[in-house]
């Protein structure tokens, strides 16, 4: 299944550690796509980022599409084939991991942060298409669809600075309590 990258141009520093990424893990089938930037409101153009790719699946008839952002890190060798070989029966979208959200006890989740990688479904495509710009992306999701984690999750963020929060967040600090996926 194709990968399909959101990639800020600017960042030369993610690209660098996305290579890797994308090495360590045997991902050969993937394309990147420049990240919209929005000078006057930085969500608006994280949501656009994420909509073009969903646009262009819809538009295609796509069944599924699988998007990553720039600073994905895997949590161990073969996490890629892991979140692969669990994609639920029936989801709307099934994510690689969270950085908050109260997941229950068959992986679900319905009010999350973290769009690092997810599988969309055909059928949520218009859903997604129509949340609201004005408001983080993840946020602007909540309570509209059927949403899984895979168990134990593969993917946080790499620790860097945030074009989002406009400052350097350490993510290491949020694999405390869940489990993540290691060889």
């Amino acid at each position: 299944m194709l990968l399909n990258i959101i990639h800020l141009p600017h960042r030369a520093d993610r690209m660098n550690l996305l290579q890797n990424e994308l090495t360590s893990q045997h991902i050969r089938d993937y394309k990147i796509w420049d990240g919209i930037v929005d000078r006057e409101k930085t969500c608006r153009g994280i949501s656009r980022s994420h909509k073009q790719i969903v646009a262009d699946a819809k538009a295609k008839g796509t069944p599924e599409v699988l998007i990553a952002e720039d600073d994905i890190h895997f949590t161990a060798a073969g996490a890629y084939n892991f979140f692969m070989s669990k994609i639920p029966p029936e989801y709307d979208i099934y994510l690689g991991g969270v950085i908050w959200g109260k997941i229950n006890s068959d992986n679900r989740v319905d009010d999350f942060s973290g769009t690092t990688l997810y599988l969309v479904h055909q059928r949520f495509y218009d859903i997604l298409l129509s949340v609201s710009e004005e408001i983080d992306f993840d946020r602007a999701l909540a309570n509209k669809g059927i949403f899984f984690v895979c168990n134990p999750m593969v993917v946080i963020q790499h620790s860097g600075y945030s074009d989002n929060q406009k400052r350097y967040i350490n993510f290491r600090t949020y694999r405390k309590g869940p489990r993540f996926y290691e060889q």
